[in-house]
């Protein structure tokens, strides 16, 4: 990276009052979600204040050296950044937009105001993005940025488009040299065979967002981390980025992603009739501030059909078990005929993620998993009132639905899902299943939050996951109930009922993220192949649940013994080996075996 050097005029501050705005009354604060201060911050004192640049990893485009060895950096006329420095508290900024006139490697760059606030001093680019701050008694309050990748980015032979490039830096003396870092990852490729002046896109589609608007974690030594929080800038994520123009045999191009690890994705090359190739990779880096070279890709000589295959893909093949492998099928929902790749990947990574947890890591060799295909005529999934009753319907081959804010209806069509499987699974297909020993993940191309598990006593089920956030990241927190372990709760008791959740509990127990696979795992893997049920409840269903669950051929749920009787512990003398007391003594761990109450979204009731 190369430096910016600034030389700001001396400034006269200004008379007016900046305005200001207190997050601490802020109404119900919590401390998990962001104050975006976007509109809250004003410019500094006016006066004109003009910088030289000579910089190595911004917005502006890309050309590399002869030997293409090293990546310049170049500025384009029109070019500008936001600088901002913050308050004492992180509750208003002031702001310069500087911009330039010239172009080259380096440039001069002018602001009508300089500041007031004092270090340190942040830049972006390309400016001027939003802002937002933690708020304030969050630990460890640091500003976040946002910036954007392009979604859809124009070929450049040998380099990359003006605006593609993001990169930030901070301060604590705007006269200091600046040091910028890009914060985004290049993938450089070039392209063989005979078909290569056929293409007219190249896309990257990955199992979790790789291109659209990010958020930058910003920190005054000059350095930023990416995080995926969704309630900050969400207003376009994209699992696919895609490149469109007429490209040449051997020639260097360049597609910016969002840095991170895919779990899979894909590199798809297509012509203007949708034939296309693809090469595709699996738990894929993509490192922040590097440019990844993928060499020279063989196109070969012919495009894969149009057609699409619609074969069940055998991911998965058991080398333990015989001769009864166990068997899971995959199928999409609201993907659409030209987003099959998409659910391929995402089926991929969700399977990974699920054989990486136990048990399932131990014994994923007795494992088949088919992942079966069927496109719908419409994208998403169908909203309903909450009570069943559609608002907006969406063409999905099985009617998946649920509501715009909570999913207990959450259901589709659900002889449609057992007859497709039957027909298409090739385990039951030949005869060693049936549709009652294959459980069923349905993965649901739709944002919003959701996720649950029809089973059935003759042993179906199939559990419903979207693709939530597309990606990104979700936090489960705790509920501020809960319940006694010691002296159970009686029903006349539970409207009076305050035992809170303190710090100690929740630190004892910490704190889950991950995203929309975890709920993959909850609710296929826990509750549909698992048969385990619910062990939590959220704080507006604080009620009481008392009996056993009835009627069922098969011993479910496995996870919750009832009893009406405190003293007798149905689980004990089968699931423990030893005393309790010598499991603890091996590790203290084991001391969380016990009785308790909540269950099936219920803080009291029926022990477990």
């Amino acid at each position: 990276m190369a430096a910016a050097l600034v030389a700001l005029a001396a400034c006269e501050k200004a008379q007016n009052e900046l305005a200001s705005v207190d997050l601490t009354q802020v109404e119900n604060p919590e401390p998990w979600l962001l104050k975006d201060l976007t509109g809250q911050g004003q410019p500094g004192p006016a006066c004109k204040t003009t910088l030289g640049a000579d910089f190595g990893g911004t917005r502006a485009h890309i050309e590399m050296n002869g030997e293409q060895t090293f990546a310049t950096w170049i500025w384009n006329s029109g070019d500008s950044f936001r600088m901002i420095a913050f308050n004492e508290n992180l509750s208003t900024y002031q702001y310069a937009d500087f911009t330039t006139t010239g172009s080259g490697a380096s440039a001069e760059f002018t602001a009508g105001n300089g500041f007031d606030n004092g270090a340190p001093y942040y830049a972006v680019f390309p400016g001027p993005g939003k802002v937002a701050v933690f708020h304030l008694g969050y630990p460890d309050q640091q500003p976040m940025f946002g910036v954007t990748v392009p979604v859809r980015q124009e070929a450049v032979a040998g380099g990359v488009k003006n605006g593609y490039i993001a990169a930030y830096t901070a301060t604590g003396d705007p006269t200091d040299v600046l040091h910028f870092s890009p914060v985004v990852t290049l993938v450089r490729f070039r392209m063989s065979g005979s078909v290569v002046s056929q293409v007219k896109t190249v896309s990257i589609k990955g199992s979790s967002s790789i291109a659209g608007d990010i958020v930058l974690l910003g920190a005054s030594d000059g350095s930023a981390t990416i995080t995926d929080d969704v309630w900050f800038v969400p207003d376009e994520r994209s699992t696919t980025v895609s490149l469109t123009g007429n490209f040449v045999a051997g020639q260097d191009y360049y597609l910016v992603v969002k840095p991170g690890t895919q779990a899979q994705f894909k590199m798809i090359f297509a012509d203007d009739a949708n034939h296309y190739t693809a090469k595709s990779a699996s738990n894929f880096t993509f490192p922040a501030g590097q440019i990844l070279d993928f060499g020279t890709i063989d196109l070969g000589n012919a495009f894969e059909d149009e057609t699409i295959n619609y074969d069940p893909i055998p991911y998965m093949t058991a080398t333990a078990g015989a001769p009864k492998p166990v068997t899971i099928a995959v199928i999409p929902d609201g993907f659409t005929r030209d987003q099959m790749d998409d659910y391929e990947v995402l089926a991929k990574s969700g399977i990974d993620v699920l054989m990486a947890t136990e048990p399932y890591k131990t014994y994923k060799n007795f494992f088949n998993v088919w992942i079966l295909r069927v496109a719908s005529k419409e994208s998403g999934a169908s909203v309903t009132d909450g009570n069943g009753n559609i608002t907006k319907p969406v063409d999905t081959y099985f009617g998946s639905k649920w509501g715009e804010q909570k999913y207990g209806d959450m259901a589709a069509n659900e002889q449609e899902v057992f007859d497709f499987v039957k027909a298409q699974c090739p385990d039951i297909k030949n005869g060693t299943h049936t549709i009652a020993e294959v459980p069923i993940l349905m993965i649901i191309n739709d944002e919003r939050y959701g996720g649950i598990c029809h089973n059935y006593s003759n042993g179906q089920g199939y559990g419903m996951v979207p693709y939530t956030w597309k990606g990104n990241k979700i936090d489960w927190n705790y509920p501020n109930v809960t319940p006694s372990t010691v002296n159970p709760v009686a029903p006349e008791d539970m409207n009076t009922y305050t035992h809170w959740t303190t710090p100690e509990e929740i630190a004892d127990l910490g704190k889950s993220s991950g995203d929309w696979r975890n709920t993959l795992v909850h609710e296929f893997g826990g509750h549909c192949f698992g048969r385990l049920g619910d062990e939590y409840w959220p704080d507006n269903t604080i009620s009481y649940n008392f009996g056993p669950l009835e009627d069922h051929e098969w011993p479910v749920p496995f996870s919750l013994n009832l009893t009406n009787d405190p003293a007798v512990l149905p689980w004990q003398a089968e699931v423990l080996d030893y005393p309790l007391q010598t499991l603890v003594a091996r590790d203290p761990n084991y001391g969380r075996i016990g009785l308790f109450q909540g269950m099936l979204c219920s803080a009291a009731g029926a022990a477990r």
